[in-house]
């Protein structure tokens, strides 16, 4: 997959399947590199209550998986973790936010 700036790249389009933690997981494992740096995280929940984890690059690439969540202890936090941590974001500060928060916002600075 060719990935270009601006582009939104969302993990049900490529695997067919959606909200499923371990897809989300393998989906991230493959396009990351492809994606870039991380400068941006965002939990969001739509009106149905369903959860997704919107990552942004320095590219304005934007990545959006559907089996992570936040405020809770479960599989989907602890996926939003992995990625959050792999993406480079303080682990410290993730693992406070995720296990807590429902939704959130973090964002990191550009490496030199």
């Amino acid at each position: 997959m060719e990935v270009k700036p601006g582009m939104y790249i969302r993990e049900k389009e490529l695997i067919q399947m959606s909200g499923v933690t371990r897809f989300s997981l393998l989906f991230w494992n493959e396009i990351r590199e492809k994606v870039g740096e991380i400068v941006k995280a965002e939990m969001k929940k739509d009106k149905r209550e369903n959860w997704s984890l919107w990552l942004t690059s320095k590219d304005d690439v934007k990545v959006i998986l559907h089996g992570c969540s936040a405020g809770y202890g479960g599989e989907g936090p602890r996926g939003t973790i992995e990625v959050l941590e792999s993406a480079g974001f303080n682990p410290k500060r993730v693992r406070e936010i995720v296990f807590n928060k429902e939704t959130f916002s973090l964002r990191r600075k550009v490496q030199a």
